[in-house]
């Protein structure tokens, strides 16, 4: 490649970093935050903020993420376990996710804990 090609493309990934390092500086909202499949499967009855305070959460009694004593004592395994299986009132989504989905939304769970 010539010399002189390289540098409009070093210019473009220049520029393309420049474009995500500017997003990256504006705050990002609880709803803004929340992956697709979250929003999909989990905020129903987990709600946008993780308590659980939705009509269908209370109904079923749904987990409240923020929980912290609750957070600490159950593992990654349980909580993937509980997506894919269910757990009491909570469906099974293993027929909807993938592996690596469901490990995500374990992962995002987990960030209701962060203060």
């Amino acid at each position: 490649m010539k010399k002189n090609a390289v540098r409009p493309l070093t210019a473009a990934a220049l520029g393309a970093l420049a474009a995500v390092a500017a997003l990256a500086a504006v705050p990002l909202t609880a709803a803004d935050a929340r992956s697709e499949n979250f929003e999909t499967y989990c905020a129903v009855c987990h709600g946008e903020d993780g308590k659980a305070q939705t009509e269908k959460g209370k109904e079923k009694g749904a987990r409240d993420f923020t929980n912290a004593k609750w957070q600490d004592k159950v593992d990654d395994a349980r909580l993937a376990r509980s997506i894919t299986k269910g757990h009491d009132k909570m469906p099974s989504f293993e027929k909807k996710l993938s592996a690596d989905e469901i490990k995500a939304l374990v992962a995002e769970v987990r960030t209701f804990a962060k203060k």
